[in-house]
């Protein structure tokens, strides 16, 4: 059995990988590549593994098309926080093994409908805009929404992402409703906010009500309401039903106004969520995960969530090390 590589190498070199494959990478982008390739006889390995697997599957070509390698190692990268998909990748031989590996990790159905979506944000990237009856739509950072507006309802599919919603009346009464993959929400003239999050161990979609109220109908394909959530509230809907709703976060509303708020936030969940605001991989080293920290800061602008990292060693006992722009980790000073 070949030696086992640490997981952080993995990603770091799947995140490479992927990069210098689109043909975009800049002059000082192969530079920081180099730089992290020589810099630990592991990085070297893993790169060199890692491309073993690629010609691999693309001998296979009978069965697997250049461009479904680059599809695979590419959904392999967006999905770095599932540990058993790139553990078994640190040291996978065979083509087909690796194509198994994908077919049963990545979810290429929702992430090609989410590709597609009539509604979509990059990372960092927020929307408002305003639908055809009149409702208020901003939409967060990497988001996909379907918009499905016909006679007899006014519906939005969340693929992914977040959204808050301030709806309109309608001329003709149409019901609204949002539908995620854990149920639908149909509010009672209400402003509220809805957030589906699937790279965790367990999806769920989390409500959040701000003015009036929400009925929820737990299950794919929506169902009798099971509960009815006021202003002031929230609760998460998850495939198992609804969970027990608590008092609504504000600081979990910040976005909506181009802020990032924390109040008492452990440090490994703050930058699990800021995270979602920038590309490549930030990772909390284990020793200061458990750290708080409270603050706010503006989402606003290019560098915004780097502002938000160079904060943190004047608030926290921490370092914030660069090995590319596209890799940070946040550890003890």
């Amino acid at each position: 059995m070949a030696d086992v590589i640490a997981e952080h190498i993995v990603e770091q070199a799947v995140h490479w990988y992927v990069r210098l494959a689109s043909g975009l990478v800049t002059v000082q982008e192969r530079a920081d590549f180099d730089h992290w390739r020589a810099l630990h006889p592991d990085h070297a390995q893993a790169w060199n593994r890692l491309q073993d697997m690629g010609g691999r599957l693309q001998d296979s070509a009978a069965r697997v098309a250049p461009p479904t390698t680059h599809a695979t190692l590419a959904r392999l990268a967006l999905l770095t926080k599932r540990r058993r998909a790139l553990k078994q990748l640190a040291w996978l031989g065979a083509g087909g093994t690796c194509l198994f590996l994908v077919q049963k990790q990545v979810p290429w159905r929702g992430e090609l409908l989410a590709a597609l979506a009539d509604v979509r944000t990059g990372t960092g990237e927020r929307r408002s805009l305003v639908l055809a009856d009149g409702t208020q739509l901003r939409v967060n950072t990497a988001t996909a929404v379907d918009l499905r507006f016909d006679a007899q309802e006014r519906r939005l599919v969340l693929r992914r992402g977040e959204i808050m919603i301030a709806t309109a009346k309608d001329a003709a009464n149409r019901p609204f409703v949002v539908a995620t993959a854990d149920g639908e929400l149909v509010p009672v003239g209400t402003r509220f906010t809805v957030r589906r999050d699937d790279d965790t161990e367990r999806p769920y979609t989390q409500l959040a009500v701000m003015e009036g109220a929400v009925d929820v109908h737990p299950g794919a394909g929506g169902g009798p309401a099971s509960a009815r959530i006021p202003a002031g509230q929230q609760v998460r809907l998850t495939p198992a039903g609804v969970e027990q709703p608590v008092p609504l976060r504000e600081e979990s509303q910040a976005w909506i106004d181009g802020m990032f708020v924390a109040e008492g936030m452990r440090l490994a969940d703050f930058l699990a969520e800021l995270s979602r605001y920038r590309r490549g991989h930030l990772r909390c080293a284990p020793e200061v995960a458990d750290l708080r920290i409270t603050g706010a800061w503006p989402l606003d602008g290019p560098d915004a969530t780097d502002r938000i990292l160079d904060a943190l060693p004047r608030r926290l006992p921490v370092d914030v090390r660069r090995y590319t722009r596209y890799w940070v980790t946040v550890a003890a000073r």
